[in-house]
């Protein structure tokens, strides 16, 4: 089975789950998730638009690769390993965002972290490798998990808007991340998608990925 044929039979089997996620789904239509690059993009994306709002994100993404990418790509982490610090914030980044993609550039330049090596590792130590290098926190993890790795039974208990979406459709108050959890559990093996539909539910069509 291809994988959008195993797209819409999770969806279908999401649509089964409850009345209100049934309704997301109508409403929402057709899963549209993919990977929106490698482990390697996302990282260094979720970074650069790490805290603000879809449109900056990709104003600042734009700038890094026109300034010091090539073909429309981010530079490699030689390239970042070799960019000054001066240089990174004139792209626009702030101070600890400029030393994380530093950082980036280094652990990839040393092999100390690799795509085929985190395509290899199960989800939880995907997290634990990538928040090695200072400045990556879970979020930025989970965001490689889902958007790069295409890991599809995922929850992202860290993003705001997720759980903003859950107290609204559901009524579980965001700040109760236990609750939260043990509800997006019902929807293994499939909390990713179930995650999307989510965001789009309230994404007004402003979602970042």
């Amino acid at each position: 089975m291809d994988r959008d044929a195993r797209l819409r039979k999770a969806v279908q089997w999401l649509g089964k789950k409850d009345p209100v996620l049934k309704k997301l789904i109508q409403k929402v239509g057709p899963c549209t998730l993919k990977p929106i690059g490698s482990p390697y993009h996302v990282l260094v994306k979720s970074v650069v638009g790490q805290q603000l709002s879809t449109k900056a994100a990709a104003s600042m993404q734009k700038k890094l690769i026109d300034r010091f990418g090539s073909r429309n790509k981010f530079p490699t982490p030689e390239n970042l390993v070799n960019l000054s610090h001066e240089e990174l914030r004139s792209a626009g980044m702030s101070n600890a965002k400029a030393q994380t993609l530093h950082r980036i550039g280094i652990a990839y330049s040393e092999k100390t972290i690799t795509d085929s090596k985190l395509r290899k590792l199960d989800d939880e130590n995907v997290i634990e490798e990538l928040c090695k290098i200072k400045g990556i926190g879970p979020w930025t993890a989970e965001m490689v998990l889902m958007f790069a790795l295409d890991r599809w039974d995922h929850f992202s208990l860290n993003d705001l808007v997720l759980r903003k979406a859950v107290e609204i459709h559901y009524g579980i108050d965001r700040n109760s991340k236990k609750e939260i959890i043990n509800h997006a559990n019902l929807y293994s093996p499939y909390k990713t998608i179930f995650s999307w539909y989510l965001w789009a539910s309230i994404s007004n069509g402003d979602e970042e990925w």
